[in-house]
């Protein structure tokens, strides 16, 4: 662990060490520690016996050679045994303390500070709300300002020592095999309430821009919160002309619309329908905005998102696998656990253990080659540039904390990163870039 506190799993560089495997390598290896043991013994025997006798007796020196290399082997199938119940051990204590990492106290301690900390939160917001509908609001009121911003300044509450991504998996995850089922039921039920709403028809293009395409993971998270800044479920596609030709960057917005009267597609239907893989809205505008781009079948994709934007990425670069060469997409705080990618697309996802979104789909990204994990406690991690300690929900799930933890994967944070970056660096190796942004039309019911 370093002094980023992150860490990774799955990916073409990652070592997978299977306990139950190792369990029982460890059992054959003892039990044939056994069986050569009795071998050296019988030996052993047959080397007495043979010295007994006359014509037999020059085999002895033989015999006893080979009963004493024999309990050699035995001895070396035993230590050898024994060391992988002991590495079968390490590994699990080390992926417990890497997965967990917190002593109790520290867990209590983290405990103690949020709450307190959430105590003096909401007695700023009490003082808020009574200055707010009292004189102090009136007069804000006079002067033509919001009397809200009374309480709305007060920010968020720290709430990460026990609203982070273990425990909302561990609460998810309490809906057992029916969470595709109940996700597709609000989703459907969310589409129906949203049946009033203007429908998009194209993409259109809203502006484009020139500048240098992007050097590292963290220049796609700069990219994804300015697109976040455009709103309107805007989708934004970067072309890089490179030697062998364009490759392309597609830029996915996270959720923008939580109400069901808004036409913007990055809405709360379109999370509830990608958390199981399904199409959306949103994810249709992404196919769209692809289409209108003109890229064509041969020319590489890389597809980047944050939160829904994560999900929406995943579900397009699989929907999309056939129609286009995406062999690269890069996910920030987005529940991805249960979607699925062709093996010939690298997915990079980035995860903050305080962030709680990461583990609303109540299962971990699968330890595959094609997919690397890189998971960071930020509210530990001590290393260059950390931007925050990951106290706040805002904080924890936030793109300037994910540009972090991009950063540490920048500056080769393991086998498996090392290895995804490689393969994408056609995408980051900088030069000229022009980036186009699309915003869905809408056209009425």
């Amino acid at each position: 662990m370093t002094e980023d506190y992150a860490w990774s799993h799955g990916g073409r560089g990652g070592t997978t060490a299977v306990l139950e495997d190792l369990d029982r390598a460890t059992g054959v290896l003892s039990a044939a520690a056994a069986e050569v043991d009795q071998a050296a013994r019988a030996l052993a025997v047959a080397a007495h016996v043979a010295a007994w006798q006359s014509e037999t007796a020059p085999l002895a020196g033989d015999l006893a050679r080979d009963a004493a290399g024999t309990a050699t082997e035995a001895d070396r199938l035993r230590q050898l045994s024994t060391a992988l119940r002991v590495a079968a051990a390490a590994y699990l204590t080390a992926e417990c303390t890497a997965r967990d990492g917190l002593a109790w106290t520290t867990r209590v301690g983290e405990a103690a500070a949020d709450y307190v900390g959430t105590v003096t939160w909401a007695h700023r917001v009490a003082n808020g709300v009574a200055q707010a509908v009292g004189p102090a609001g009136l007069g804000m009121i006079v002067m033509g300002r919001n009397p809200l911003d009374l309480v709305t300044g007060q920010g968020t509450p720290p709430v990460s020592a026990w609203v982070n991504r273990d425990s909302a998996e561990a609460a998810t995850r309490a809906v057992g095999e029916r969470f595709d089922a109940v996700a597709r039921t609000l989703a459907a039920a969310l589409a129906e309430a949203e049946a009033t709403e203007e429908r998009f028809a194209v993409a259109r293009i809203t502006g484009r821009w020139e500048g240098e395409s992007p050097e590292g993971v963290a220049d796609l998270i700069a990219r994804l919160s300015w697109l976040n800044a455009q709103g309107g479920g805007t989708v934004a596609i970067e072309t890089v002309e490179t030697a062998q030709g364009r490759r392309h960057l597609v830029y996915v917005p996270g959720t923008q619309d939580w109400g069901v009267t808004d036409p913007n597609p990055a809405d709360l239907q379109a999370n509830l329908a990608s958390i199981t893989g399904d199409a959306s809205d949103a994810a249709r505008s992404v196919a769209s905005a692809m289409h209108s781009h003109g890229i064509a079948p041969d020319e590489p994709v890389l597809i980047a998102g944050h939160s829904q934007g994560g999900m929406i990425a995943v579900v397009a670069a699989t929907a999309l696998a056939d129609r286009y060469a995406i062999t690269h997409v890069v996910t920030a705080g987005a529940p991805t656990g249960r979607l699925t990618l062709p093996r010939t697309v690298e997915a990079l996802h980035l995860e903050n253990t305080r962030d709680p979104v990461p583990g609303l789909d109540a299962r971990a990204n699968p330890d595959v080659p094609h997919r690397v994990t890189v998971s960071q406690d930020r509210r530990r991690a001590q290393g260059p540039g950390r931007p925050d300690g990951s106290r706040t929900l805002a904080q924890s799930h936030g793109l300037p904390g994910y540009a972090a933890t991009a950063r540490t994967v920048d500056r080769g944070l393991s086998a498996s990163t090392r290895a995804w970056v490689g393969g994408a660096s056609g995408f980051l190796e900088g030069g000229p870039t022009q980036v186009t942004t699309y915003r869905p039309l809408t056209v009425p019911k």
